[in-house]
């Protein structure tokens, strides 16, 4: 299966254009205070969330504040700092009209407990329509950076912890309205959003994905700033 090549991006950050290249336009979306838990604190540029700030009696959550649109591909990376105790916490996706407020007063795996949503958890199970099955590794320890990859074009939805990619968690998802979305039952959990993007699959999209700047070390600026800014796309060369 073809991966992000993680590597031609750490081999942009260390040229000497990258400086250049460097942009602050990495953020698409953020936490929506209109669409979260009572106990989800949003900070003022809507990129991190803190669930239960001083205790917990339920299961907290928030959406994002924008839909994923078909024929697109998105990608986005989300620092998830939370307690090994809890009962549960996930980062995923569901529906408009998922209802976040469902278990506030349960402690429970809510994202992926019906078919409206989708979850990686950080036992190291997906969950979806109240499902559980073995996925991939816990991220219990510490703080983990936790990727998700979503074409709208395939259907497809997969999970990166600290960029290792563990695999499609879920299919069949290309004509569903869906929201990124994280859930916690632990006091004091933080979701940082770290970066979201998106690129429309198109010809250009395809081109993209072909090519390897391994092999063109004369890359022009502007295809070298496209390659900058597309560097999480699953690359169809071996790596």
């Amino acid at each position: 299966m073809a991966l992000s090549s993680y590597k031609l991006l750490q081999n942009l950050k260390n040229s000497a254009n990258y400086q250049r290249l460097n942009t602050n336009d990495d953020m698409e979306w953020g936490w929506d205070t209109l669409e979260s838990t009572a106990d989800a604190n949003i900070s003022d540029d809507t990129f991190n969330v803190l669930i239960h700030p001083n205790s917990s009696r339920g299961t907290g959550a928030v959406r994002g504040d924008k839909p994923f649109v078909p024929g697109h591909i998105y990608y986005w990376e989300i620092k998830v700092d939370g307690s090994p105790m809890a009962t549960d916490m996930i980062v995923g996706v569901g529906t408009k009209d998922f209802d976040l407020e469902s278990s506030k007063n349960e402690f429970t795996s809510l994202i992926g407990s019906d078919k409206k949503s989708w979850g990686y958890s950080y036992k190291g199970v997906k969950h979806h329509d109240g499902e559980t099955l073995i996925y991939g590794q816990k991220y219990d320890q510490g703080d983990a950076l936790i990727g998700v990859r979503l074409d709208m074009s395939r259907g497809t939805l997969e999970f990166f912890l600290n960029r290792v990619p563990l695999g499609v968690a879920f299919e069949k998802l290309d004509n569903v309205n869906l929201y990124p979305m994280v859930c916690s039952t632990a006091c004091r959990t933080n979701f940082t959003i770290k970066y979201c993007r998106s690129l429309p699959v198109n010809l250009q999209f395809y081109c993209l994905q072909a090519f390897d700047s391994s092999k063109n070390p004369l890359v022009p600026f502007g295809i070298m700033k496209m390659i900058m800014d597309s560097w999480w796309i699953p690359k169809s060369f071996s790596t």
